[in-house]
Parts: structure tokens; sequence; C-alpha cells
């Protein structure tokens, strides 16, 4: 190719700003060439150097007890189980392909594995986090199908278990949808594996399917807002899972036999970002030779060969000595396997085609953390006080029977069953969710009694207005759901999803997540120890401009001793009794039922008190553990109602409650006041649960008693819990089905 043509330069500067192409001579001391241009523009894209958050994201919390290896200083964060054990945590967002295709839902999946793997570890937990626009639109059923779809292929093809996740909708999500996904794998300590060419001498290697050409400038393309009409789309990436799967037994393989010095995965930037941030952790150079990768077809040209983002490939440090039997090994499980280059001292890289130079350029101007721009963008407040609507704001419905009819079978309430069913939640065999449900994904570590409980949460309505509130309920509803299943929260992963970080209200707006999620978790001493920023989730179609709305998610990991200390949410006898931990009011602001039932769609975030809400879980982990209670499940999205229901469903059950007089019935049964748990009581329990609760000082109130089958609420009948049932269960299948 012709390293220095105009075209070439054209393309590189539709990456960059002017003020960073001055940046670049200026710290290069010359003119950089086109082909260099265009590694700075892979580089210093937002997606991968983070220009946009990295200023905000150093708030956050990264220490702790539990924690092994801190945020940033690999591609996934990890936390000590045992002495001889570690937990891996990843978090990704697949936003910008998905708009494009569908089934690129495969690739985001790949991904997050490959990232597990890369450090040595087993995969063994895979949650997806889904939203999508109207589904009641037929392009947006297709679009869920084909995703949902391209998830479940890869996953089970792999044979990684699906212990859970989240699908909510929003008309904000028409044009962008957003497919987050987060990765828990398992390793044993001495065998972890860092991203780092760390001796002079070490030689660079390709492992697994030959480079493809796809995916180049993907980087660029996922930093930018998506075009209805006109924009430049890079080739759809191919995903393997198969291959995949090979890949990582290959890998598994190498390191049993310690051959392994370092790894990372060719993922956004290609062998480029892989290459240059190995090395830039190691304080070391590379010398990278193109002409030695294999290639799929022989026509691919030296930019594509190096920013190729090429599925199922790893890039691997190991001695010269050792490189014949990674081969021997590689080869025996089918992949491809070369030496593309060696490591040395110059801390620069040099990319050689042949005899022909075609970059040269010092490692950390390329890198974050080096010469990589940071910004910290305008800020404005927006200009809406937020609302806080109570119940008596609102009319009151004329029958709370037909409201709680229709509530559970709503696209964001409804079970989630049909979409389940499509995944594999039993692949290597230590995914222990398919009994009775928990408030969290388990997971058990096979060969030890410690168990894992996995959350994800994030409903982006209650950050509408208020992002900081919004995503602070984020981080305590997935805290509270480890609580609920008998875990202790140790650490946190986050995926921040937002529009244009150039409008000074997203900029705000992401800002003030980051300040909310890192306020939360100092206080409950939970590290942050993964993350991903996904910006430019907006679509222009000429002067319209589409953006979603504020979207944190985060996903938490807890440890719990035993299996046997696992809770449930379901109600176990006819006349248990049934008590709710934590205080009801009035509030009905953000609820789904404010937004569907009086066409309310932006009010303040739900009443949340953190102190208050740390005090619940103490509480609530308190009875668990001393076996006070049958069953627990948190009040979140659909309010009491819904958790009742959600309780009741399992075993075939109904309830018989009361309301407060205080408060009024479409506040209590389906306001999402938050820091509430509804519990079950034996007449066993009973005693020492209300001694015990009488000592803690926390609100709580007895509701009622468990039934055969029947719904009553205030000596109503609600009906059957068998009518309920067919709504619930059936109601997304039927909207979304084939």
């Amino acid at each position: 190719m012709d390293l220095n043509s105009p075209q070439l330069k054209e393309r590189a500067l539709s990456y960059l700003t002017q003020d960073e192409l001055y940046s670049i001579e200026s710290m290069l001391g010359r003119e950089p060439t086109p082909f260099e241009l265009n590694m700075f523009a892979a580089m210093w894209s937002e997606h991968i150097s983070y220009k946009s958050s990295t200023k905000w994201l150093e708030e956050m919390p990264v220490e702790g007890d539990d924690v092994f290896i801190p945020a940033g200083d690999e591609n996934a964060g990890v936390i000590h189980i045992n002495d001889e054990l570690a937990c891996v945590i990843k978090m990704e967002s697949h936003n910008h392909p998905i708009a494009v295709d569908p089934r690129q839902g495969a690739v985001g999946v790949g991904n997050v594995n490959r990232d597990l793997i890369t450090m040595g570890a087993e995969p063994v937990g895979q949650l997806n986090i889904l939203r999508f626009g109207n589904p009641k639109e037929k392009h947006i059923q297709d679009m869920i199908n084909a995703v949902i779809g391209a998830l479940g292929s890869y996953s089970n093809n792999f044979g990684v278990p699906v212990v859970g996740g989240e699908i909510l909708f929003d008309n904000s999500y028409n044009f962008n949808p957003l497919v987050n996904l987060m990765g828990v794998g398992i390793v044993r300590k001495e065998r972890i594996i860092r991203a780092a060419f760390t001796e002079q001498g070490q030689y660079m290697i390709l492992l697994g399917k030959k480079t493809s050409g796809r995916g180049v400038h993907g980087a660029g393309f996922a930093s930018k807002a998506l075009m209805k009409k006109g924009q430049m789309v890079p080739q759809s990436q191919v995903a393997d899972p198969a291959s995949g799967k090979i890949l990582m037994d290959c890998i598994h393989e190498i390191n049993e036999a310690g051959l392994i010095r370092g790894m990372q995965d060719i993922g956004a930037g290609g062998v480029l970002c892989a290459a240059a941030e190995m090395a830039f952790r190691g304080g070391k150079g590379v010398e990278l030779r193109l002409h030695e990768m294999p290639l799929i077809r022989e026509d691919i040209d030296a930019l594509e060969v190096l920013l190729s983002q090429t599925q199922e490939q790893m890039l691997l440090a190991a001695s010269e000595a050792d490189f014949e039997k990674i081969l021997q090994v590689a080869q025996r499980w089918g992949l491809e396997c070369s030496q593309i280059g060696s490591v040395d001292d110059s801390d620069r890289i040099r990319i050689m085609e042949g005899s022909t130079l075609c970059g040269d350029l010092p490692v950390n101007l390329l890198v974050r953390g080096g010469g990589a721009p940071i910004y910290i963008r305008d800020m404005k407040e927006r200009g809406k006080t937020p609302r806080v609507c109570s119940a008596e704001e609102v009319p009151m419905p004329g029958n709370l029977k037909d409201i709680a009819r229709q509530i559970v079978s709503l696209p964001n309430i409804a079970s989630r069953r049909w979409i389940y069913e499509q995944f594999d939640t039993m692949a290597g065999l230590s995914n222990m969710s398919s009994g009775y449900a928990s408030d969290a994904g388990i997971v058990k570590i096979n060969g030890h009694d410690q168990v894992l409980a996995m959350s994800v949460d994030g409903n982006s309505r209650y950050g509408r207005l208020e992002a900081r509130k919004g995503a602070m309920i984020a981080v305590a509803e997935a805290a509270r759901n480890i609580i609920c299943s008998g875990g202790r929260p140790v650490a946190l992963a986050d995926c921040l999803n937002y529009g244009d970080p150039s409008d000074p209200y997203v900029y705000r707006d992401f800002a003030e997540s980051v300040k909310g999620i890192g306020e939360v978790c100092r206080r409950m001493s939970i590290p942050v120890i993964a993350g991903n920023v996904s910006f430019h989730n907006l679509t222009h179609d000429g002067e319209d401009i589409a953006s979603v709305i504020p979207t944190p998610v985060v996903g938490m990991v807890g440890l719990l001793d035993s299996y046997e200390d696992v809770m449930t949410v379901n109600f176990r006898n006819k006349g248990d009794m049934i008590f709710l931990i934590g205080r009801s009011d009035n509030d009905i602001s953000s609820s789904e039922y404010l937004s569907v039932f009086h066409n309310v769609h932006e009010s303040a975030a739900p009443k949340f008190d953190l102190e208050y809400e740390m005090k619940l879980q103490e509480v609530v982990s308190s009875v668990i553990k001393q076996r006070m209670v049958s069953s627990a499940h948190d009040v979140s999205l659909g309010g009491l109602f819904v958790a009742l229901v959600e309780c009741s469903l399992p075993g075939g059950l109904g309830f018989d409650v009361t309301s407060p007089a205080e408060i009024r019935g479409d506040a209590f049964l389906f306001g999402e006041s938050q820091s509430r748990v509804v519990v079950s009581v034996t007449a066993e329990q009973e005693t020492q649960f209300l001694d015990y609760m009488m000592e803690t000082g926390i609100h709580f109130s007895a509701l009622g008693h468990v039934t055969k089958e029947e719904l009553r609420i205030d000596d109503i009948s609600f009906g059957f819990i068998s009518d309920y049932a067919r709504d619930f269960e059936d109601a997304l299948e039927h909207l979304l089905g084939d």
C-alpha cells in the first residue's frame, strides 16, 4: 500500500480533531506519516483511550480487602476467593455494532470471554444487560430476536452458563440499542497471566484464527454518533464460538505448562492496541512484523492487518526457548501460531511489512496513561427540577385489581422466561441457579464449598432527571440482591452508557453518575474493579438527534461460605407470615405504574436514603445468616405487588396482606421507593425474628400470610396465582415470539 497516500491521511483525520493533530506533531517533533496518523486515530479513539472519562473514573474506589488485582492494572479486575482461587470480573459494551447488525451480539460475548481467558481464568458465568426501544414495533422485535439469538448461540456453543441479566425497554433506545455483558471467571492464583511484555527478547506470538481484515477502525466507529444515512461502517466481525472454545482449551494447556509470560486479546484497535498496551505496561518496546501474520486472504493491506479486530485471536508473550513448545500445542489443537515480532528495550513500537518501515513511534504517546489526551468537558445542569410524585398528585384508579393484572404482563416487568430458555443455564455444570430463584445468580465453585453470587442492575428511568441518585440506586439494588441471596458483596463492575460527551448536559449526567457510584461504593466498602464507558449512543437523522437516556449499569459479585447459605425468593408454606423490612411511602416517582398508567415519563428518582439502605442490608443479612427467615426478595421494578407475585409463583402459592391506612393503595402496591425487602417467616422462626427486629431500629411490618393460591389484599380477592402465572410467564413470548 502507499503509506503516504492522501486517502490514508483523510481516513485518519476523520477520527482526530485538529487540536489532537497539533498535539501529535508537537509531541513527535515532526509530522507523522499518514500510516502513523491512523495508528493515533485508533489508539486515541474514545473507545480505547477513555479520553473523556478517565479523569472521572480515577475517583472510583478501587482498593479493598478482597481485591487481588485492582481496576486498570490489567484487562479485568481480580478478587480473592480463598488461598488458592481468585475470581476475574469483566464488563463490556457492544452497542454500536448491534445497531448496525444485531447478530453482532455474539461478538460481544466472545470479547468478554477472551478477556477472562487472557487472565488465565475459566469463564463460569455470563450476565446479559439489554436495552431496546418500543417492543411493540416490528423492527424492534426483529432486532431483539436477532440479538438474543446471537447471544444464546455463542454462549451455548462456547459452554458458559447465562446466570442472570436484565432487559428493559424505553423509546430512547429505538435507534440506539444497548448490549452490555458481564463475564465472571475462576483462576488459580499461581496461573494468573498479566497483560505485559516484561523482558527483552521475548517473542510476540499470535495465536488463533488467521487475521481477517475486518473491524478496521471499529474503535473509531464506536466513538462517533450513528448516522441513519451515508455512514461508512466497518465490516462486520464474525464470531465463531467453536473456535473460541478450542482457543480457550489450547491456552489453558499452554498456561498449565507455565509457558505464557503475558497475553492480551486482539480486540478494538487490533494487534496494534494489544502490542502497544502490553509494551507500555511492561516498560518495553516492540518490533511488530506484519508480514509474519497469517492472513485469511493475500490482498489485505498493511493498515488492515494492523488494525483488524479478528475474533478468536490472542497475542502472547513467551521466551524464545518456549516458542516451539507453544507451537506444538497449537498445532495439536489445529490453531494458527506465529511469531510476529519481538520485545526490546527501545520504548518504541516499530511496524514492519517485509523490509518496509510503516511506522515508528514512542509507545507511550499512543496509550491511555501515556500521551493519549484527557479531557474534562463543559457541563451544564439540566433546567428541569425533578418532580417528586406522591400518589395524591394523580387520580386514584377505579379498580386496583385491573392494574394488578395488567402490570405483571408489562414488557418491563413480565417474566424473562421465554428469553432465558434460549440460553444454556447449566453449561459446565457449575451453575446452581436452576432451582428456585434467588435475587442473584448463584454459581458453584467446583471442588470448594464457597459459592459466587452475581447481580446486574440499572433502572435508567431513575436517572433520567437525577443521574447521580439513579446511579446510587443501581449500586444499592445490586448489593441488596446479593444480600437477599445470602451473600456478602465484594466487588463491582460498571458499564456506563451515554450520548455525546461534547454535549454539556450529557457530560454532566455522566460525571454525576460516576460520583453516585463512587459514593455508594465508598460507604459500603465495595471496590470498583472493572468497567466500561460507552459514549456516542445517539443517532443523527438530518437535524434530528436521538440519544439514549443516561444508562449506568452495575454488575456485582458476592461470596457465600456454602451453598447451604443460599436464600431464595419463594414462599415455602401456606400459613407462613409475610413481613416487609423497610418502609413504604406514598412515593410513586419514576415507577412503571406512573409511566404506563398515568403517562408521566419524567419525574424524580424514587425515595432513597443511603444510610438507611446500609442499615437495612445489615439487618437483612443478619436474619438470613441466623436462619430467621425462609425467603427474601427485594422490592424493585413494579413495586411491592410484583415482588409478592414473584415470591408466590415458584410454589404456586398465594398471599393475604393488609395495606397501611396512611398510604394510598396504588402507592403501597406499585410504588418503587427503595430499601424494602419481603421476607417470609415460619411459626418456629417468628418469635426470634420479632425479638431481633424490635432491637434493630429498622422499620418493619407484618403484611399478612401465605395462602394456598388465592391473592387477597385488604379482604378483596385479586384472583388466583395461576391466573397471574399465565399473564406473567407468557407476556413476552406473545409479544416477541415468532
